[in-house]
């Protein structure tokens, strides 16, 4: 279970550890993200970088060239989070949430995986 974002420990390489990142901890996390007096981050802005993400991951699938033409624009992917913490969009769990999981991409396969997970945690955020 995770409690905190410290607890939370990616990794999108390992098949077997996918039923339980794109379930229990898809849902832990959706649930720090909306817990407390506010939500860390809103839907909408959460599903902007969702798109990003698919965007870059249909860019990646069968790119031969994934390392220099895909991966950079994914690890930059940080940047626009830190902006979108620093407009006061987001907030520290979701910058942490997403630090870790970049950080845990390195290949096409992991970044399908990432995109797997953002899309079950999209699943189990709060319908306003």
């Amino acid at each position: 279970m995770i409690k905190t974002m410290d607890d939370f420990k990616p990794n999108f390489e390992k098949t077997e550890a996918l039923a339980t990142l794109f379930g229990e901890d898809a849902k832990d996390i959706a649930k720090l993200l909306n817990d407390g007096y506010g939500a860390d981050i809103s839907t909408t802005q959460f599903r902007q970088f969702y798109n990003k993400i698919v965007e870059l991951n249909d860019k990646g699938q069968g790119n031969e060239k994934f390392n220099i033409e895909v991966l950079p624009f994914v690890k930059l992917l940080n940047s626009k989070v830190q902006y979108s913490k620093s407009r006061r969009h987001c907030g520290e769990r979701f910058e942490k949430m997403m630090d870790k999981s970049i950080k845990a991409v390195k290949s096409e396969v992991e970044l399908q995986n990432f995109k797997y997970f953002l899309e079950a945690i999209i699943g189990y955020m709060p319908k306003k």
